[in-house]
């Protein structure tokens, strides 16, 4: 009668046991790379408390809309540098008391665009105003600005601006409230980010 050791288990064998640590090592690394990607469009996002905003919930059929969204702000005196960050899906024009500050076209995945308006603020009452619109009549405005003194984020977009039809709005103000969506993260619009180098909205 031939002798037979007992087979070894197919866990226990050295090869198999190091591919399963491999395969485990592989995929807890997705995690974490995942995990951090996550927290890192998070801090680029870097618009705080902002809200999404439009000018209406109402969207009965897709057809082309364009609308102002006012703020104003006082100054005791004009900041040294004010960073307007903005993300409009489809498109924006920045004005700020009556001028043109820039303006672009944004969609689901883009960067925020940067605006540095300083030399547009004033002491004293100063109105922001952004036009904006999309091809279907649905989209989502953000807005925050950083002020030297006043720190990141001092004035972003909420239930406080008010929105208009007209373009008049521009240089006489809103005269409704917005439709407010929310907090990022929204679909489909996820973390607005900051543009990384050589990247711009445009």
């Amino acid at each position: 009668m031939e002798n037979t050791l007992p087979r070894e288990p197919l866990a226990s064998r050295p090869g198999f046991a190091l591919l399963y640590a491999l395969a485990l090592t592989i995929v807890a690394a997705g995690a974490i790379r995942a995990t951090l990607r996550a927290h890192s469009d998070r801090e680029l996002s870097r618009t705080g408390e902002a809200r999404w905003i439009w000018y209406s919930r109402e969207i009965k059929e897709p057809r082309p809309i364009s609308f102002v969204a006012t703020r104003d702000v006082v100054f005791d005196r004009a900041p040294a540098r004010a960073t307007a960050k903005i993300f409009a899906d489809r498109w924006h024009v920045l004005w700020v008391n009556g001028r043109r500050a820039g303006a672009g076209s944004q969609q689901p995945g883009a960067p925020l665009a940067l605006y540095e308006i300083a030399p547009l603020l004033s002491r004293g009452i100063n109105r922001i105003a952004v036009e904006a619109g999309s091809d279907t009549g649905a989209g989502g405005l953000l807005f925050s600005l950083d002020l030297s003194g006043s720190g990141r984020d001092a004035v972003v977009s909420d239930v406080r601006w008010r929105v208009d039809a007209s373009r008049d709005a521009i240089r006489s103000g809103g005269r409704y409230r917005p439709a407010v969506w929310g907090r990022p993260p929204m679909y489909p619009w996820g973390w607005p980010r900051l543009p990384r180098p050589n990247e711009a909205a445009s």
